[in-house]
């Protein structure tokens, strides 16, 4: 991996995985190559993985935040530096990185203000200051990268023989010891695992953005009332959580059928049901066209 050979570090990531599947360093480290090979929706699926197996490790969540930030997610960036520090207060990449977000996110928020208020001399002023300061010396995601090798020693006291929860099983007839299964798979699976965390995380467009454009939109109604619907119904809630757990996956060329159980808990509701999505791949992305409870 740091030789840039992404190809064969992934290669022998997953050969190791195979004989050690919970292996957090191991996870880690694939998490950081599909990063690298710039697929951060699969990176991202293996970072929060290992945040909800193995809670306590902070470099997780600080990785999050740099594939969030990337992508212009900040707040989501900000909630999972907020976990690194809170797990490990003495992680200094996490309050560096945490000091760069808030400093991305007082920029937006005085561009907000002048585009709201043209005379506002003041937030010009602000604007300017960070603009030409802080986020001068920072790259656009405005969270660092930790080089790989300070993860190992935390994660290497982490248990490898923990289970792996909610990992996804072969549909009947398929072997996942086939590498375009094992690759297809992992990418559906990515992509559940990002409508749950962008559902979650009541991140309103990342969550719509996971659906195509040609969703079967249920009840007969128009794209544009459900849109409008689940927007309301999100951004009414103080808190979301979404999980998904013992999801089992169906292959069929360009198209993916993924069953499991969803547990949802707000501040005003808890449920459980079974949920199935059918994904279509277009341009090499996965998203949901049709959704099912029951």
């Amino acid at each position: 991996m740091q030789a840039g050979q992404l190809d064969e570090a992934i290669r022998k990531v997953d050969a190791a995985l195979a004989q050690k599947p919970a292996d957090a360093r191991l996870r880690f480290n694939k998490g950081m190559i599909l990063a690298q090979q710039n697929k951060p929706t699969e990176a991202i699926a293996i970072l929060l993985k290992l945040t909800e197996d193995f809670p306590d490790l902070p470099e997780p969540y600080n990785n999050l935040a740099v594939l969030y930030a990337a992508n212009g997610q900040y707040e989501s960036a900000r909630m999972a530096l907020d976990r690194a520090i809170a797990n490990n207060p003495g992680y200094g990449t996490a309050h560096e990185s945490l000091g760069d977000v808030y400093a991305e996110l007082a920029r937006q928020s005085h561009d907000r203000a002048v585009k709201l208020d043209a005379a506002n001399a003041s937030a010009k002023t602000k604007t300017v200051a960070l603009r030409t300061s802080v986020l001068a010396a920072t790259p656009r995601a405005a969270v660092r990268q930790p080089v790989v090798q300070t993860a190992k020693n935390v994660l290497a006291t982490a248990d490898a023989s923990a289970p792996v929860a909610g990992a996804a099983k072969p549909a009947a007839g398929k072997s996942l010891t086939d590498p375009v299964d094992k690759a297809d798979q992992a990418a559906v699976m990515a992509a559940v695992a990002a409508w749950a965390h962008a559902w979650s995380a009541r991140d309103v467009q990342a969550y719509l953005d996971l659906y195509s454009s040609d969703f079967v939109v249920p009840h007969g109604v128009s794209r544009v009332s459900w849109t409008a619907a689940r927007t309301s119904r999100i951004r009414g809630k103080r808190h979301i959580s979404v999980k998904v757990e013992e999801p089992t996956v169906t292959l069929t060329g360009d198209s993916a059928t993924v069953q499991f159980r969803q547990l949802f808990i707000s501040d005003k509701l808890r449920s459980a049901d079974r949920k199935t999505l059918t994904l279509v791949r277009r341009d090499g992305q996965w998203r949901i066209r049709e959704e099912r409870v029951g």
